[in-house]
């Protein structure tokens, strides 16, 4: 059996979700279709911050990151309230607040006062009573409150799968295709053939298998390795911090967040230079690293019962000349099928922005067609956090 959308989503993380939020909004007969469960991957693995770009401006300059990044926190938090494009209410809001702690030294206080005023952003210091808990009695040198916010990504996903649940499957799928790369139908688990007027590969480093079978001559993908950590405490006092140390860089030395676990300890979930380092060591020694970075920074804290762990994720991204981090989303058109990357979880209303745009410019408009739900697929339900499979 032949059943025909307008639009046929590839991926469910992030990009995947909201994209399909924002198009069935518009009236598009659209489904997405993810092999896994909702988040499975990049998205599950992020820190769940929604941050203003300051810690791109870090090395003096403004970026064109920065510069793309800055309006994020407050398209987020209008969604979060529902009066955003997409309604986030009923997410789970971990923190309303992030830090910056430059290292009690010269250079690094030099770098964050850069930065902040750097970035549009609201930036300010806070010193008495708004230090946070964990700080009291110990903090040496500036403490900057950042306009950002913090997340829970599995009530993030959970939020954005609920309310498009009768259009999102989970499935594999075989493709037959054209010689130039053009999606004909894909053949899912139960045995119908689904046909799109357009499709879009939203699957992060799932985009690979897309690009291997298809092979778009003018679209390419890069991975950025990482090996981030997870630290398991009953410390009782939630952190949300970028460390900075006293080089330049648009990197923060340790970036922090906190999480609850099921089983009722708390996670400090590591990333920044520290995650980005560690992808070419093996555990043991970036676990090793890391402790010996917890002692010198936070020598009040005993770690001694903490449980440390450490696992590789890429960062999937459009290619670009040179290798480095793109400035901001991709999205690359190449005949029936689009390509994206939001490269950041932050960006990702700016990705589903520039993804309508294309198909606008394509003449793709909502039909009246086929909306009905598919039979016999299963919802894919919402991944679990690092820190409770670990």
């Amino acid at each position: 059996m032949l059943i025909e959308k307008d639009i046929v989503i590839l991926g469910g993380g992030i990009a995947g979700l909201w994209l399909l939020n924002r198009l069935r909004s518009a009236g598009f007969a659209a489904v997405l279709l993810e092999t896994s469960t909702l988040g499975d991957g990049q998205t599950i693995a992020s820190q769940g911050m929604i941050h203003g770009g300051l810690k791109y401006a870090l090395g003096g300059t403004l970026t064109g990151a920065s510069e793309a990044i800055a309006d994020m926190p407050l398209h987020w938090q209008r969604c979060l309230q529902g009066r955003g494009d997409v309604d986030l209410r009923g997410t789970r809001l971990l923190s309303d607040t992030y830090y910056m702690w430059p290292r009690s030294n010269v250079r690094s206080r030099l770098t964050a006062y850069l930065g902040s005023k750097l970035v549009s952003s609201k930036t300010s210091e806070v010193s008495g009573e708004s230090v946070p808990e964990f700080f009291k009695g110990h903090l040496q040198g500036p403490l900057y409150r950042l306009h950002d916010i913090v997340l829970d990504v599995p009530s993030l996903l959970h939020t954005l799968g609920e309310h498009c649940r009768p259009h999102i499957y989970r499935t594999h799928c075989s493709i037959d295709h054209d010689a130039q790369g053009n999606i004909r139908t894909l053949t899912l688990d139960n045995g119908c053939q689904l046909k799109a007027r357009i499709y879009l590969c939203a699957a992060g480093t799932g985009n690979e298998v897309w690009l291997n079978v298809l092979k778009p001559p003018t679209v390419a993908m890069q991975k950025r390795p990482l090996q981030m950590v997870v630290v398991k405490h009953r410390n009782p006092h939630p952190l949300y911090v970028h460390c900075l140390a006293d080089q330049f860089s648009s990197t923060p030395e340790l970036t922090i967040t906190t999480h609850p676990c099921q089983d009722g300890s708390i996670a400090w979930y590591l990333g920044g230079e520290l995650a980005e380092a560690g992808a070419t060591i093996d555990a043991a020694t970036q676990i090793q690293r890391t402790r010996n970075k917890l002692a010198e920074l936070f020598p009040w804290c005993d770690f001694s019962g903490a449980r440390f762990h450490s696992f590789y994720i890429d960062r999937a991204e459009a290619r670009q000349p040179d290798g480095k981090r793109p400035d901001r989303d991709s999205v690359i058109v190449d005949g029936n099928v689009l390509y994206c990357w939001p490269t950041k979880l932050t960006l990702a209303p700016a990705l589903a922005n520039a993804v309508i745009e294309k198909i606008a410019a394509l003449g793709i408009t909502a039909s009246e067609g086929n909306d009905s739900p598919l039979t016999g697929l299963p919802y894919p339900g919402v991944a679990l956090p690092v820190w409770d499979t670990l």
